[in-house]
């Protein structure tokens, strides 16, 4: 009964130590956005670049990355679709590599650490940026 009682105990020991909360690491843009300027890379090369300065169309891409979830684990060396430069009201800058991938409607980005997008504003982000593909 002894055994029993001790092992109980070192159970529940185990058990509690082995719990940790795990934070998730959420992305927030570091101030109010002035301006997006969004330069086209790898298949986008082409691209005219663009100044996005319109609060609508700033926000489209605000919601999609704003509170992402960090991603773990190995990711693609395929390079980004587009360089997002972000510029603050301080005038400081960030700058984001951007992926999205039409047909699952998924995307993510990377800035420090890769971001998965929030995937119920993809579809929206993925229509403003091939707008831009489509007047090239």
């Amino acid at each position: 009964m002894k055994k029993l009682f001790i092992t109980f105990v070192l159970l529940i020991l185990v058990g509690c130590n082995g719990e940790e909360k795990t934070e998730v690491k959420t992305f927030e843009f570091a101030g109010e956005i002035r301006k997006i300027n969004v330069i086209g890379q790898g298949t986008n090369a082409g691209l005219i670049r663009r100044e996005i300065e319109n609060d609508v169309k700033i926000n489209v891409i605000k919601n999609a990355m704003q509170n992402a979830i960090i991603l773990s684990g190995p990711h693609t060396d395929e390079g980004p679709l587009y360089e997002l430069e972000v510029i603050y009201e301080n005038g400081s800058k960030d700058r984001i590599d951007l992926w999205y991938y039409a047909n699952a409607k998924k995307g993510r980005f990377y800035i420090n650490s890769m971001y998965s997008l929030n995937e119920e504003t993809i579809p929206v982000l993925i229509e403003l940026f091939e707008s831009y593909k489509a007047v090239m």
